[in-house]
């Protein structure tokens, strides 16, 4: 998540007008880092332990909203922080590919999203945005930017019609991150959501990217499930704590 938020800040991408913040942890050796990209949470990269009350004096001016961090460090953190209220938002698996298995094919096919399907992305963009609880972000710009890129891809029924999504970010320091993957309510259970993060993690990797991750809610079984069956591996876990 660091690298693919900061990657999109260099390109000139702001999720808000609210500003920002980067830092990091310097004792002859940088050992630490955070940033703040509002509306979302601030993320707690990597916070070595003996390093959370130096952070916590750091940002004392700053207002958060919450934090994303190991469920260790951020434990560490809401406990020097002391907000008057925090509430465990997320706890979610970060995976890894560790080798694509493609699954049955559900009928249909899968394809890159084009001009013409910015309207039904955006829509299931913010429809996968309510589902998840997340914090809302324009859909309709994030849609046209990933099928701009080609990072966008849907899989359609036999007549033609678009029946499930999966869209990734950027590539940043060889890594690509499948975020979101969404089927409609009335479509689900039929394969469509591994078919379609199947296809454009493949094409992730076919063009350049050298590992694919993404993370899921620990709430969701299936999709836990369903990412292992293609090749996902977990590798940690992440909190969000919000105040």
């Amino acid at each position: 998540m660091a690298l693919t938020a900061i990657e999109a800040v260099r390109k000139g991408h702001r999720f808000s007008d609210e500003p920002m913040l980067f830092g990091w942890y310097d004792d002859g050796e940088v050992r630490g880092a955070v940033s703040l990209t509002p509306p979302f949470e601030l993320l707690l990269a990597v916070v070595p332990d003996d390093t959370v009350d130096a952070l916590v004096a750091a940002l004392r001016d700053t207002e958060l909203r919450g934090i994303n961090g190991d469920p260790a460090t951020a434990e560490r953190f809401v406990a020097a922080w002391k907000p008057e209220r925090a509430e465990v938002a997320f706890e979610m698996r970060l995976y890894r590919l560790g080798e694509l298995q493609l699954p049955a094919s559900p009928p249909g096919r899968a394809r890159a999203a084009d001009a013409g399907d910015a309207a039904v992305a955006a829509r299931w963009l913010a429809a996968f945005e309510d589902d998840a609880g997340v914090m809302r972000t324009n859909v309709e710009a994030a849609a046209r930017e990933r099928i701009d890129d080609g990072r966008l891809w849907l899989w359609e029924d036999d007549a033609g019609t678009p029946v499930s999504l999966a869209a990734r970010t950027a590539t940043a320091a060889g890594v690509a991150r499948i975020a979101p993957v969404y089927t409609p309510a009335d479509q689900r259970r039929r394969g469509y959501g591994a078919a379609v993060t199947a296809a454009c993690t493949a094409d992730a990797l076919a063009r350049g990217a050298d590992e694919v991750v993404l993370f899921t809610d620990l709430a969701n079984p299936t999709s836990n499930s369903i990412y292992r069956s293609i090749g996902f591996r977990p590798i940690g876990d992440r909190r969000v704590v919000r105040f």
